[in-house]
């Protein structure tokens, strides 16, 4: 029986499958809040002065997008009444003036970035000793049957949860933009993956699902007898 031919469509789809699958294997559905890393990352201050209750949200970002989200939760938090710090960790350099931490980062080959990792390590002693709370941001999220997935995630926090355990862990889609990405076999494999329907280019981040968790975290952190 001859073989049947592929059409182009066909070629293409099952090339997609193939490279695609080898990334996913090999990156762990790593976090599209990659690519070049921005020189200049956002510092914003939110609420009164209260040294009470003064909260640092702290992150690890590349292409901007945990950013956002580091961004959306100091916000929400100081709505609680808290002064909140929102820092790149890179720019970190002294705790001793926050009551509490949050922290998180994008997530690249199933695991933090290793300068977010290099944070916890630093200051581990610490962050022991203060209301602590971590949160990632990953595109696998974003997918269709992302429930199905959560779980198996939050293994990629238990290097974290190792260090310091978190009194509460945040878990966000992130965003995917081509344009942030530079080009490279990886960058290609996640066109084909896109291509295939598994993920989708654009911002998936959930605002209402992080404002909630971020709202969640004040009784956690702010004390309230101050």
């Amino acid at each position: 029986m001859p073989l049947k031919s592929l059409s182009r469509r066909d070629f293409l789809k099952t090339t997609g499958i193939l490279l695609g699958s080898a990334m996913i294997v090999s990156s762990g559905l790593a976090a599209l809040d990659s690519g070049q890393i921005n020189e200049s990352l956002p510092e914003y201050q939110y609420g009164e002065n209260n040294m009470e209750n003064r909260i640092l949200v702290t992150y690890a970002s590349q292409a901007g997008s945990t950013a956002g989200v580091a961004e959306a939760i100091g916000k929400s938090l100081s709505d609680g009444g808290a002064k909140v710090d929102v820092l790149p960790m890179k720019d970190i350099t002294d705790l001793s003036a926050f009551s509490a931490v949050v922290a998180g980062s994008a997530i690249h080959g199933q695991k933090w970035l290793p300068e977010a990792m290099q944070f916890m390590r630093d200051y581990q002693s610490e962050l022991s000793r203060k209301p602590f709370a971590s949160f990632m941001v990953c595109i696998t999220l974003s997918m269709a049957n992302a429930d199905q997935y959560r779980e198996g995630l939050k293994n990629w926090m238990s290097p974290v949860r190792n260090l310091v355990h978190p009194v509460s862990e945040g878990y966000f889609a992130g965003a995917l933009d081509f344009s942030k990405i530079p080009f490279s076999f990886n960058s290609l494999a996640m066109r084909l993956v896109v291509l295939m329907g598994i993920w989708k280019e654009g911002d998936h981040r959930d605002w209402n699902a992080i404002h909630t968790w971020a709202k969640s975290l004040r009784p956690l952190l702010i004390d309230k007898d101050v």
